[in-house]
């Protein structure tokens, strides 16, 4: 079995409601593209401070008990082994939620990758069910702030010049995600823009709907689990 530590606990940012607030980019790995029926195997967390500049960043494989299949392995490069002994989503939901609570939510398919991480939370009492999240989704504002000929986080990154190394790898696509929110902030204050996304970073700020255990978060940094070193994705 493959084990690494997480990050240090002692270096993550004050919780929600102490003054610290910003941005959460997120990035999943999973065996299919239907929150109903398939499964997070791998996730990846980028905390920004309201400038967009890099707090903190974890990731995790995710374990799923009696999972007998990971394809699509030709994408994401994640082998059924890899999972063992990892945490499962909800052993690590208080850490999740103590890293996304305060804060704006991001992701290139907001949709999607929220689609699979929200249902959890609100199903273990992490978030309270009908909660109205701030968020933006990099894929969809990427024509108000670049030309680009799809919308892809490949393409996007080409065109804003943001470093993507390999894709679908969940930590890998959160900081890609991370670059290009950067890039549209940028571009925001170089056309004298007021900052885009103010008014979710006050909503997000004082957001009541979430809860988490701090000692469960502080101690689940220890349980995360990484790739193996050796391990890159395979879609090209």
């Amino acid at each position: 079995m493959f084990t690494a530590s997480g990050p240090d606990p002692g270096r993550l940012p004050q919780a929600a409601g102490t003054g610290r607030h910003g941005y959460a980019v997120v990035d999943v790995e999973t065996t299919g593209l239907s929150p109903q029926r398939d499964h997070v195997i791998e996730v990846g967390l980028v905390l920004l401070d309201p400038c967009g500049r890099e707090e903190y960043a974890w990731t995790s494989l995710i374990g799923v008990p009696d999972l007998e299949d990971v394809d699509p392995k030709h994408i994401h490069g994640i082998e059924l082994e890899y999972l063992r002994g990892a945490p499962t989503l909800a052993s690590v939901s208080d850490l999740l939620a103590r890293s996304l609570a305060g804060r704006v939510l991001v992701a290139h398919n907001t949709r999607f990758d929220l689609g699979f991480l929200v249902p959890t939370l609100v199903a273990g009492g992490w978030l309270e069910e009908g909660t109205e999240l701030p968020q933006v989704c990099t894929m969809r504002s990427a024509r108000s702030f670049m030309m680009t000929p799809s919308c892809s986080l490949v393409c996007c990154c080409e065109v804003a010049g943001v470093r993507l190394a390999q894709h679908h790898t969940a930590l890998n696509d959160a900081r890609a995600s991370a670059g290009l929110l950067r890039h549209y902030l940028m571009v925001a204050a170089e056309r004298g823009d007021q900052e885009p996304w103010a008014a979710g970073l006050e909503a997000a700020a004082g957001l009541v709907g979430w809860s988490w255990d701090e000692a469960a978060a502080l101690a689940q940094a220890g349980l995360l689990r990484r790739r193996p070193p050796h391990v890159r994705h395979r879609a090209q």
